[in-house]
């Protein structure tokens, strides 16, 4: 070891001590004075930080050696360490300087900005393409050789690494491919085979899809580049969608269409824009089909809205008389009937004995038993409910609302409370609207029979003017607080 120390061309010149000198004291505080700008740098957010920690990290200690063995050991610069020595600091300046330019243009770039929506891929390609240009510029410059040797030979070597890693490579020229036609984008929801899902990522190899269910499916860009996939937030982030469903061939097709559109028209995030759509698309063994169309304004919103619609469809049914046909195979011994009973209006009114009267002037329609879901809208300025209810169990919200705000909550009603045109329009609510807080079955009466029973029913009348008058004044008291 000490024979090859001894054979080392070093100079042992004193010119070499102050050298060494600034050296040993320069180095350490520069990396200091690092340090404490890359600590600024974070607490302020500024671009450059990652710049910052390469030259802290590569260019300093590289150039600290460079200067080493030139000038304290005294390497010739022609030498092979001074060379290996210099290109290792050119490189990692090289990396540095990259970094500097990618911190200039897409450091920090704001939301939908034209750096933010420069895919990775053309960042990552750009970087290539500096760095193999410094490295020409460092072959030639530090080695003394030529460009052109270098060139041929990495163009043989290129073909045979090409051999060797053809799906690699596939899956890069793909991914460049996606990149110039710009197909897809990171955020857009897309579907591929039996994967749907939003792009989280598109790199050199593959795009990473998290489905609905936070499962992360990586797909290599070269299945994307051959195959078929449907963008779904392209052309517009709107999305229109269609459930298909029966009703008994007893139900007038005109009827149910008005019924189901003004359900779809009720729901809240249905866009107006395009409109809902209900279309009778065809025969069955046992229902006429028909489609429901309406649009949602994003793909996120469809899962959601989607539900609320399948599970409206029951209610409104329900309560409308619509049938919807399903097939059924059961036994029944002598005395059973088949399913469970809906309790007759005189039952329902066990409760309530003060609305049993009505249901004698109620001879020619009959009350009826009606369900609503909740979150449904019972209720509105827009759309009035029409004849006089009463609760029989759930509960629903009473809200004011006007042009220059949301609605306000000004109450709630439960079980033997009454609703309907007579306690709303006229009495000062016309701008009230009655949601449903959780399911609620109410039994609606004729108006007719109600007015005959109010008139010979002094102390049910002034029931019936109490809460109305409470609800009035709750409303203004909602609009004042506005």
């Amino acid at each position: 070891m000490m024979e090859w120390l001894r054979s080392l061309p070093i100079t042992a010149d004193v010119s070499n001590f102050w050298p060494a000198v600034l050296l040993a004291l320069g180095f350490p505080l520069v990396e200091l004075a690092l340090t404490e700008a890359i600590a600024a740098s974070e607490r302020r957010t500024w671009r450059f930080t990652r710049t910052l920690r390469s030259l802290r990290s590569l260019v300093v200690p590289s150039l600290a050696v460079l200067l080493f063995v030139s000038f304290v050991l005294g390497f010739p610069n022609e030498g092979t360490v001074v060379r290996v020595a210099e290109t290792a600091f050119w490189i990692a300046a090289l990396s540095a300087l990259v970094g500097a330019f990618n911190d200039t243009f897409f450091g920090l770039a704001a939301t939908d900005s034209w750096q933010d929506r420069v895919p990775t891929l053309l960042r990552d390609l750009i970087r290539i393409t500096l760095v193999a240009l410094g490295g020409i510029v460092i072959y030639s410059k530090v080695w003394g050789q030529e460009v052109g040797g270098a060139l041929t030979a990495l163009g043989v070597g290129s073909v045979v690494i090409g051999l060797a890693l053809q799906e690699p490579l596939g899956n890069i020229v793909s991914g460049l491919m996606l990149l110039f036609e710009r197909p897809l984008k990171v955020g857009d929801w897309v579907k591929t085979g039996d994967t749907m899902g939003r792009v989280i990522e598109i790199n050199w190899r593959s795009v990473h899809i998290e489905t609905a269910t936070r499962e992360l499916h990586i797909v290599p860009n070269v299945s994307l580049y051959k195959s078929e996939f449907s963008n779904l937030s392209r052309p517009t982030l709107v999305r229109t969608e269609a459930i298909e469903i029966g009703f008994s061939y007893d139900d007038p097709p005109y009827r149910v269409k008005e019924v189901l559109l003004a359900m779809l028209e009720s729901i809240p995030g249905v866009l107006e824009t395009p409109a809902p759509v209900v279309r009778a698309i065809g025969y069955g063994d046992s229902m006429l089909s028909y489609r429901l169309i309406f649009s949602v304004a994003t793909q996120e919103d469809l899962p959601a809205i989607r539900d609320t619609i399948i599970c409206r469809v029951w209610y409104v049914a329900r309560r409308e008389g619509l049938t919807i046909p399903y097939p059924i195979q059961m036994e029944y011994g002598p005395g059973e009937t088949p399913g469970r009973p809906e309790p007759s209006p005189t039952e329902a009114l066990e409760p309530h004995a003060r609305f049993k009267p009505a249901l004698a002037h109620a001879t020619a329609r009959p009350p009826a038993v009606r369900d609503y879901a909740k979150g449904e809208s019972i209720h509105s300025p827009r759309s009035r409910f029409s004849g006089f209810a009463l609760i029989l169990s759930g509960k629903a919200a009473l809200k004011t609302s006007d042009e220059k705000g949301p609605a306000t909550p000004i109450g709630t009603i439960g079980p033997g409370e009454c609703f309907g045109d007579q306690l709303t329009a006229g009495g000062g609510l016309d701008d009230v609207r009655i949601v449903a807080e959780e399911d609620l079955r109410a039994l609606v009466f004729d108006p007719v029979a109600i007015g005959d029973l109010l008139d010979h029913s002094p102390s049910l009348a002034a029931e019936i003017g109490d809460a109305l008058e409470s609800r009035r004044r709750a409303a203004q008291v909602a609009r004042r607080g506005k």
